[in-house]
């Protein structure tokens, strides 16, 4: 675990699309939990697919989306918004 400065542990999380991990609490939220789906998702990833995921890059969420049973629908440019 590594400390900030007030010698609290970070939290770090991966994110489920990158794979990297991000800072989860406290103080620092480097990313957000997308509720819906039960994953969490790092700030770049989020930023870089505000407009919806190309869900051929990712056929690791789309199999975990299929076997949870959540519902897809993508949007008019065939991508698959992130909900809020």
């Amino acid at each position: 675990m590594k400390y900030v400065r007030d010698n609290l542990p970070r939290h770090m999380v991966p994110c489920f699309l990158c794979k990297w991990d991000f800072q989860f609490g406290p103080h620092i939220y480097a990313g957000r939990g997308v509720a819906a789906w039960g994953i969490r998702i790092c700030r770049p990833c989020v930023e870089s697919n505000w407009d919806g995921i190309v869900t051929s890059s990712h056929p690791e969420l789309m199999s975990y989306l299929r076997d949870r049973g959540v519902e897809i629908r993508l949007n008019s440019k065939g991508w698959l918004p992130i909900p809020q």
